[in-house]
């Protein structure tokens, strides 16, 4: 081999460089880069499984906020709605209340006019007397003669102690 040029002791002594430098690599450098990149790859795995448990989490959290969201206004309309139910019936009450109260109102109205007419009726019909009777003693006066006036008169005084003797029984 030598007539091709290759020494053995040389080529023995790259191929034990070889081995030395193969296990001292693998040992030394191989193995630590290994375990640094392997632990390089762990450590990006956790991340993402952490960004992954975050990104449910997140999602979670927006996913209960809507839920709490839509809650918060579902109670926020049935509390309108209560409202304005309350609203409602406490207007048809104060509506009834007043209707009552109109009625009252109208009721006195009626009494006090009809006290009114009564009373106006009292006084015409007072002074209708009145004036008749004025009426009734210028037309007798002009047309009785004394004698006759005395008659009637005396007529009259009798006819009213008959009255007052029937008032004097039923009193008794």
């Amino acid at each position: 081999m030598e007539s091709l040029g290759i020494d053995f002791k040389l080529l023995i002594a790259q191929i034990t460089n070889f081995v030395l430098f193969f296990f001292i690599f693998k040992k030394f450098i191989a193995k630590p880069f290994s375990k640094f990149l392997i632990s390089e790859k762990k450590k990006e795995e956790e991340k993402e499984k952490i960004l992954t448990n975050l990104k449910e989490k997140e999602e979670n959290f927006i996913k209960e906020k809507e839920k709490e969201l839509k809650k918060i206004k579902e109670e926020q309309q049935k509390t309108i709605k209560q409202l304005k139910e309350e609203i409602k019936q406490t207007r048809e009450k104060m509506i009834i209340e007043a209707k009552k109260e109109a009625q009252i109102i109208i009721e006195k109205g009626k009494k006090q006019v009809a006290q009114y007419e009564e009373k106006i009726n009292k006084q015409i019909e007072e002074r209708v007397k009145d004036f008749s009777l004025r009426i009734i003693a210028d037309v007798l006066s002009k047309v009785m003669t004394p004698e006759l006036q005395k008659e009637v008169n005396q007529q009259m005084i009798r006819s009213l102690d008959k009255l007052k003797n029937e008032f004097k029984k039923n009193v008794n």
